[in-house]
């Protein structure tokens, strides 16, 4: 009996070992995840592609409604804290949130990325110096601007004007510059700069403003969505102005005008970004930092992609109905199924991230029929 119960506790400490070798246990982590204001479609989306991909990993989510509210945004984190996590993924919204949340997390222990909004090199010089900081993965303001400028100039346009936020909202001013930097650069003009509208209304305001001092414009330029709808309505009053309209954003609204073709183009998807940052807070947690050369945790950053409307009803199916990265993909990030999952895995994939690229993922997966694919003109 002693003989045999001897044998029963060194097969149960091997099958412990293989467990614990493979990965399998990596299933009890718990992650906290923070949406800033629940109910905004740009942020929503966010959460949802995060929570999708925390899923596909085999982790426990706990996720919080910061409201809106700085205050309560670390109010949250610290009772996220409380329940335990063994990680934070974090949306920030500026330096002081940034270092608040850092020093949070390093008293408590807690590991932790940021997703979404990047760090400035301010914040960033006092991130790197926390030894939970496992690194973030976002976009650049000014990539937003940039490839949308690109885009209407290589349709020939000339005659620019851009509604955009109030100055010193360094995400519109950067969007703004990206335009400005690309529109220009190719030989086109930026006439005037409306700042100032936050909401919709006020936006259809300043866009009259700029249509009736500027009549021989061929583009407009709108660095939100609401800002975009609003600007529209304008065109649409002012018939007799031949302007096209190109935006920065993919919510329901911008969606549903570049499907009837009143946007030329808009630009956004990069909100894949939150399931990255969840991959790569798992790789710490499991033990695997990725780190740049330098031995510093990573910025990876995210392209901005722009949707052409002949691309629209592909979005809707393939970004929004599905996700645009399979469960599996997601896993292959991870060491807990790739044991050779590197930082340069997580760069290749934004390299390569495109409509074209994902389409075509999803047509080799057998999700896309060969007419299908074809019929998206690449």
């Amino acid at each position: 009996m002693i003989i045999k119960h001897k044998r029963f506790v060194v097969i149960v400490a091997s099958l412990l070992v293989l467990l614990l070798s493979s990965g399998v246990l990596a299933s009890d982590l718990k992650i906290g995840i923070n949406n800033y204001l629940r109910g905004i479609y740009s942020l929503d989306i966010l959460e949802r592609f995060a929570v999708y991909t925390a899923e596909a990993l085999d982790m426990e989510t706990v996720v919080v409604n910061n409201e809106g509210k700085d205050e309560k945004a670390i109010s949250d984190l610290e009772n996220m804290i409380a329940s335990g996590v063994d990680g934070i993924v974090f949306f920030g919204t500026t330096d002081n949130l940034f270092s608040v949340v850092a020093n949070k997390c390093r008293q408590a222990g807690v590991p932790f990325v940021f997703y979404d909004h990047l760090p400035s090199d301010r914040s960033l010089d006092y991130l790197l110096q926390n030894p939970y900081y496992a690194g973030s993965v976002g976009e650049r303001d000014y990539n937003a601007g940039y490839p949308i400028g690109e885009y209407a100039a290589d349709a020939g346009l000339k005659r620019a004007i851009i509604i955009t936020s109030q100055r010193g909202d360094t995400t519109h001013e950067a969007r703004v510059r990206g335009f400005t930097d690309a529109f220009e650069g190719a030989g086109g003009e930026v006439l005037d700069v409306g700042w100032g509208p936050s909401s919709r209304t006020e936006a259809m305001e300043v866009t009259e403003n700029l249509i009736l001092a500027n009549q021989d414009i061929d583009v407009v330029y709108a660095s939100n969505g609401d800002y975009g709808i609003g600007a529209l309505q304008m065109l649409k009053k002012y018939s007799n102005v031949d302007a096209e309209l190109y935006v920065t954003d993919l919510d329901r609204d911008v969606l549903t005008a570049l499907r009837d073709q009143e946007i030329v183009a808009s630009n956004g998807a990069h909100w894949i970004n939150s399931g990255f940052a969840v991959t790569l807070l798992h790789n710490w947690l499991l033990d695997n930092k990725l780190l740049t050369e330098d031995g510093e945790p990573p910025i990876v950053e995210v392209p901005i992609l722009v949707l052409p409307n002949t691309l629209v009803e592909a979005y809707q199916k393939y970004w929004l109905d599905e996700e645009p990265f399979s469960a599996e993909e997601m896993r292959q990030m991870s060491y807990k199924w790739n044991k050779d999952v590197s930082l340069a895995d997580f760069e290749r994939a934004m390299e390569e991230y495109s409509f074209e690229n994902r389409l075509r993922q999803k047509y080799e997966e057998g999700k896309i029929s060969a007419e299908e694919f074809e019929s998206f003109g690449f």
